[in-house]
């Protein structure tokens, strides 16, 4: 997991080529007039999801993970909090931490888990990088449910 800030797109280089594309891409618009809607910057290799989605408690919500894409989220408005926790690096994704809910599903890159991982928010201007090692729980809260605007950049690996 990495937070980082949009302002900067090229110091995240070293992860890749699409990383920086999707980044430049980003940081050369004003997000919080983006509509909610698919935005492709290559097809399927850099694309963006903007939605508006209401907060769900913790408990809630399940962790998800991605093997094919890198996620990367910016909240846009409004106030939401991020679940995350390692999983192991062996190919079938599990830690002890977390407990599978759902198996891997090909055709949506995701699994989801339940268990136990640590929260953070994201300052405004900044976005939070999920790799596929990083099981998180988007869209959460701890004082009032409400509803946020995100955009979601993922990038293909």
């Amino acid at each position: 997991m990495i937070l980082g800030t949009v302002q900067f797109p090229t110091r995240y280089g070293g992860l890749g080529e699409g990383v920086k594309r999707g980044l430049a891409w980003l940081a050369e618009r004003d997000l919080n007039a983006l509509e909610p809607g698919r935005y492709e910057i290559d097809g399927d290799k850099i694309f963006v999801k903007v939605s508006e989605v209401m907060t769900k408690a913790p408990a809630e919500a399940l962790f998800e993970a991605h093997r094919r894409y890198i996620d990367i989220h910016i909240t846009l408005s409004g106030e939401e909090w991020f679940g995350h926790a390692i999983l192991n690096s062996n190919q079938d994704l599990t830690t002890p931490h977390l407990e599978e809910v759902t198996p891997y599903d090909e055709a949506k890159d995701v699994a989801f888990y339940k268990g136990d991982g640590v929260y953070m928010q994201a300052p405004p201007g900044h976005f939070v990088l999920f790799m596929p090692e990083d099981a998180h729980k988007p869209s959460v809260y701890f004082k009032d449910p409400g509803l946020i605007k995100k955009l979601v950049l993922k990038v293909l690996i």
